[in-house]
């Protein structure tokens, strides 16, 4: 049987089908209660053609969210860390906050990939592949500088959100860049005197 050609119109058809259903499915459920069975009745086609287009559900769930990191890493690549490292926060958190419900669960979701292939994986291979080795560090420091890097960035975004983000982004990403590059002290808290007074009050400096 001869396979259909991508531009093809019906093939084009019901890979927007695919990926159509499987948002809406999405919207209504977690990753993990999701069939190709379900998907496939949803969609009314048969297995055999989701099996065209793709090799399990693992493998559209990983190129849903290849394609709605790419605008952002596309972004990213035009960076050089450390010295833009308040230009990539920027990119980031401008990229999580534009994403509607569904993306957000598309790109928390994980599929079973050896290749460690979700998100935030991705993110930190991103960078390992771009900076394999920062000037003065061993591959192995460069590693860890990324690691801290990536996981601080998306800790403190998920924070910032769970807060209903009551903080602008225009000001949240000068904090969140000096939170993640100079730690406490990039906050002013260094220094400052949070002892409890007789009263069972805060002694804040101001």
């Amino acid at each position: 049987m001869k396979q259909p050609e991508k531009h093809d119109l019906r093939f084009v058809k019901n890979e927007n089908l695919i990926r159509n259903t499987f948002r809406g499915m999405m919207d209504e459920n977690e990753y993990s209660k999701i069939s190709i069975k379900e998907l496939t009745e949803r969609a009314q086609i048969n297995r055999k053609t989701f099996y065209l287009h793709y090799p399990s559900l693992d493998h559209l769930l990983a190129a849903l969210q290849l394609e709605l990191m790419s605008p952002a890493l596309e972004k990213i690549s035009k960076t050089a860390f450390p010295d833009d490292a308040e230009q990539i926060i920027q990119h980031s958190f401008e990229f999580m906050a534009s994403l509607d419900p569904v993306d957000k669960k598309i790109l928390s979701s994980k599929g079973h990939f050896p290749e460690g292939l979700n998100p935030p994986d991705l993110f930190r291979e991103y960078f390992f592949r771009k900076y394999d080795r920062l000037p003065g560090y061993t591959r192995f420091e460069t590693n860890l500088i990324i690691t801290y890097f990536s996981v601080s960035l998306g800790v403190i975004y998920r924070q910032w959100e769970v807060d209903g983000q009551r903080i602008p982004l225009e000001e949240m990403v000068p904090l969140a860049t000096r939170l993640i590059l100079h730690g406490l002290d990039g906050a002013g808290l260094v220094g400052k005197d949070f002892s409890v007074n007789s009263a069972g009050e805060e002694n804040r400096e101001p």
